[in-house]
């Protein structure tokens, strides 16, 4: 007789076989999370049809990812997707996977443009989690994206093509930004590589091992490299009233709160994520 791998036998491999590395609850919520993505099924539908056959070719899908996790690839990348800000992205190791607080930075930024048409520049867009949300809650905002990795622009592409979303994603360096010379700009926005190379030692290994080491650290004697020179740029280039906004270093806020207000911007404000760090800066003239 054909042995059946059902639903909830599936879900019970995760939890027995995933490392642990992970909480029971983690591991729970994994398999919950692969087995939708797989089987294209709601989170109800997953008790409603636990008793349900999965195909062959998906249960050998699902025993590769649990193998691929056990290794240390990041859980986002075995699924080639991640949920942010009400988006489903394609996400693999071409780009930074998109954290809970640079969701709250998108959020931040709605709040203060709700019900605008701002023109949008996000600086270093990875996988253009940022502009996409953004696009897709300001319908009538003019977004555009830049990074200096080829790849990271092709995985943002292919997102606005599959979300159907306007956006122009397009090759330029943060350190030199003389091609947009001629631009002004309602929002600059930016979570630009801000982790001192010192730190890499105490960070996970899927981290480490994974995501892009250009896009996560600076070097340690200048880890405000990029946020001076996006500054710089903003100052020229910001209509008035216009906004800068960048993601943060929770130990750096007071020295990028500090040299903004060198720089010119009158209003800095300094936001707290929901774990209480100092994750997220606003700026105005």
């Amino acid at each position: 007789m054909k042995y059946m791998n059902t639903v909830n036998e599936m879900l019970l491999k995760f939890s027995e076989e995933l490392s642990d590395t992970f909480t029971p609850r983690e591991k729970k919520q994994i398999g919950k999370m692969f087995l939708m993505h797989h089987l294209k099924l709601e989170a109800a539908d997953l008790l409603i049809k636990k008793d349900e056959e999965v195909p062959s070719e998906i249960v050998e899908v699902l025993k590769n990812s649990i193998a691929e996790i056990n290794k240390g690839k990041p859980v986002q990348y075995v699924l080639g997707t991640v949920h942010f800000y009400g988006l489903d992205l394609k996400i693999d190791k071409r780009a930074l996977i998109p954290r809970p607080e640079t969701e709250e930075l998108v959020q931040w930024i709605l709040e203060i443009w709700k019900g605008r048409s701002p023109k949008i520049l996000d600086v270093g867009t990875g996988s253009g989690c940022i502009p996409l949300a953004l696009k897709e809650n300001l319908p009538d905002s003019n977004v555009s994206g830049v990074d200096v990795i080829q790849f990271a622009l092709d995985l943002a592409r292919e997102n606005a093509e599959l979300l159907d979303l306007e956006v122009r994603f397009d090759f330029a360096n943060a350190m030199n930004l003389n091609a947009y010379n001629n631009y002004k700009w309602d929002v600059i926005v930016s979570n630009p590589p801000y982790i001192p190379i010192d730190e890499k030692a105490e960070m996970k290994d899927h981290v480490v091992d994974h995501e892009p080491d250009t896009a996560l650290f600076v070097p340690n004697d200048n880890p405000l490299l990029f946020y001076k020179v996006i500054a710089l740029y903003a100052k020229d280039h910001l209509v008035p009233k216009g906004s800068l906004f960048f993601e943060i270093h929770e130990k750096l806020s007071e020295e990028i709160k500090s040299f903004l207000k060198d720089y010119g911007f009158s209003k800095v404000t300094v936001k707290k994520d929901l774990q209480g760090k100092d994750r997220m800066v606003h700026a105005q003239f």
